[in-house]
């Protein structure tokens, strides 16, 4: 039987847009999904978010491109990075819904987390019985100590596995 390991955004973040310390064993922690047959997910308001984030950071970025030819330059890679981005997370990811049940299941949780967003997507994730969120929100961890870890704690977890 597989286990679902959802990736938070900005775990995805980190991966996408090469960031943090993080990143390098987030994407070691995929590759061990991989090789041992485990099921990385993402919840899809994380696809919007990545998509957003990333445009907004390379326009940025790029906000002093002179006239002409480097703006036009500038303009095509942002409408471009987003897409990418989704798409990168997709070729790997399995997608976890929100629904109108998910958006439902979030509001009970605001007495443990006052994160709407954050909670929709620990819903999200026992939605989809999922074994670990792996999250860099401190919060998140220490609100769900049964379902959200670090990326360190987690590639630890995954690790000790026996290759299922």
């Amino acid at each position: 039987m597989s286990k679902n390991i959802v990736f938070d955004t900005n775990i995805l973040l980190d991966m996408v847009m090469h960031r943090s310390v993080r990143e390098s064993k987030a994407l070691r922690l995929m590759s061990q999904c991989a090789d041992r047959r485990l099921n990385p997910m993402c919840v899809s308001l994380s696809l919007k978010d990545v998509d957003y984030i990333v445009k907004v950071n390379i326009k940025r970025d790029f906000k002093d491109a002179a006239e002409g030819v480097e703006r036009e330059t500038v303009r095509q890679l942002v409408s471009r990075i987003g897409w990418t981005s989704v798409e990168s997370i997709l070729k790997v990811c399995e997608v976890a819904a929100v629904d109108g049940r998910v958006c439902e299941d979030a509001l009970t949780l605001r007495s443990v987390h006052p994160d709407y967003e954050d909670d929709l997507i620990v819903a999200a994730s026992r939605q989809v019985d999922a074994d670990m969120v792996v999250t860099g929100d401190k919060d998140m961890i220490r609100h769900f100590p049964d379902l959200c870890v670090s990326v360190e704690d987690a590639l630890a977890r995954v690790e000790k596995m026996d290759g299922q």
